[in-house]
């Protein structure tokens, strides 16, 4: 799992008008999981010590604004793969690096080029948005879900969940 936003790919990326998801992960089932984090839950500022409350946008604006972050996300994903193997070197590299027995999860360049091939794949992509809000149970999540589905291509798998809610997420969050 990588912060998406702090890798040297992205930022180098950022700034010419693609959005991209808050984590990207890679399973061992061979699942790419693009990961997009909203926190709504009332916040206590340092500075001044009031509780302050983030508007939360209605399912059909925040639906269109993260799936369009996670096609963004994928499209990032083929540039850097792309730039990565311009090179020669590079190439020989990744050509070494796939036919090890245990797979270099560290490896910049592995990584990358591991993710644009689940990304390629159909049903290798699973979208998550990640919400805490501070009420239960009021249908928003369900709504916005049946949005996501709607916008994302056909097949792929869309989970909306939270961390308080049972059946959150198919695998443990550690803090």
């Amino acid at each position: 799992m990588r912060k998406y936003d702090d890798t040297v790919a992205y930022q180098s990326l950022s700034g010419h008008g693609l959005k991209g998801v808050d984590f990207i992960g890679l399973s061992p089932d061979g699942k790419l999981w693009l990961i997009e984090v909203k926190n709504y839950r009332p916040r206590i500022s340092d500075r001044d010590g009031k509780e302050y409350r983030a508007n939360r946008k209605p399912p059909e604006v925040l639906a269109a604004h993260v799936a369009t972050k996670f096609i963004d996300s994928q499209r990032l994903i083929r540039i850097v793969d792309t730039y990565l193997r311009r090179h020669w070197w590079r190439r020989l590299q990744l050509w070494w690096l796939e036919r090890q027995p245990r797979k270099p999860f560290s490896s910049n360049y592995w990584f990358w080029a591991e993710a644009r091939r689940r990304c390629e794949q159909v049903n290798k992509t699973v979208f998550v948005l990640w919400m805490e809000t501070p009420e239960r149970k009021t249908g928003y999540d369900n709504a916005l879900e049946g949005l996501l589905l709607e916008r994302m291509p056909a097949g792929e798998q869309v989970i909306v969940a939270e961390a308080s809610r049972e059946h959150g997420l198919p695998f443990g969050v550690s803090k």
